[in-house]
């Protein structure tokens, strides 16, 4: 039932929000990009954190004063379709690396493509690097941008091998690389067939940022690596914090 009631009102937000888009796009015909991209973003986040709400999702965030100012890419692993609404809610404005299913969603992917959402076919080695090559135009334009190093949800605790994509793009750019790590998501859906929606707890935090702009070319072979486990790390400390704050209530 929870899952219908979603759908339901998740149609009914977006159907309402069609005055705004209808505004962003005059807004971009007249040239005015800065408004528009300011009035996305707020309408973005503010769908995106309703969807939350709706689906009874509650997130935990720690580490939001690591973000550097921009541009800069996040780089999250990735346990759940409902990570890019969490990214989107809680870390600000960004494009993001997509796969090219959602661009087959009605309304949503226009959304998404205003958002600066870049399309990614990865069964296409020659479309993968033209989707590469456009997050690092993205990011050279002064804009953050969010790609999963796994390529694909991992739909569980496991954590897929990180691939070295993404951190081309910020050794071609130089801009700095955010980890973050973001644990529990796969349980409001992936964990439930993929159909049904439970509400759920999510622990995002934020790492502090690594510069690219003084490595040699070789760091870029083992950062994958390194982040990745740093992922795990900061993962690991959430979950013993998360037990002594309830060990600490049940004291009480």
């Amino acid at each position: 039932m929870r899952s219908i009631i979603w759908l339901i009102r998740t149609v009914i937000y977006l159907l309402a929000a069609e005055p705004d888009k209808r505004r962003i796009h005059k807004l971009i015909a007249k040239g005015d990009t800065l408004t528009a991209k300011l009035f996305t973003y707020s309408r973005v986040r503010h769908w995106a954190l309703a969807m939350l709400r709706f689906a009874g999702v509650t997130v935990e965030v720690h580490g939001l004063e690591n973000i550097p100012k921009g541009p800069v890419l996040y780089v999250p692993n990735h346990q759940s379709d409902w990570d890019i609404m969490i990214m989107e809610s809680y870390i600000g404005p960004c494009g993001i690396l997509a796969k090219k299913e959602l661009s087959n969603i009605p309304i949503v992917s226009e959304w998404m493509r205003l958002l600066g959402a870049i399309f990614i076919d990865r069964e296409n080695a020659r479309e993968s690097v033209k989707a590469l090559m456009a997050a690092e135009k993205t990011i050279k334009s002064g804009e953050d941008f969010v790609i999963f190093p796994e390529g694909t949800r991992s739909r569980g605790e496991e954590m897929g091998e990180f691939k070295s994509g993404a951190f081309r793009v910020a050794f071609k750019t130089k801009c700095p690389i955010v980890p973050v790590s973001i644990d529990g998501s796969y349980k409001i859906m992936e964990a439930n067939n993929g159909k049904w929606i439970k509400p759920g707890h999510v622990i995002m935090t934020v790492l502090p940022p690594i510069e690219t702009k003084d490595l040699d070319k070789s760091a870029e072979k083992t950062i994958g690596n390194e982040i990745r486990a740093q992922i795990l790390e900061a993962r690991m400390a959430s979950r013993k914090a998360a037990e002594a704050e309830k060990e600490k209530k049940a004291d009480r």
